[in-house]
């Protein structure tokens, strides 16, 4: 998983935390809030894979010259 997967996946999970907690409010339902919860932890350990995968740096190569 790269990091711009990372970060759209946490996006998405986000998403989905706010509307679990919108739900739950309006509706006192426990799944939303177990929904909520889930997604919360999800996204938490998306944002921290995100944020410490560091960026692919370049591999130095020998180029021959050919005569």
């Amino acid at each position: 998983m790269t990091r711009s997967v990372a970060l759209r996946a946490f996006i998405l999970f986000a998403v989905l935390t706010l509307l679990a907690a919108v739900t739950g409010v309006a509706s006192q339902a426990q799944i939303a809030e177990v929904v909520f919860l889930i997604g919360a932890s999800l996204s938490a350990v998306l944002l921290f894979f995100a944020l410490t995968v560091q960026a692919p740096a370049p591999i130095p190569l020998r180029v021959r010259r050919r005569r």
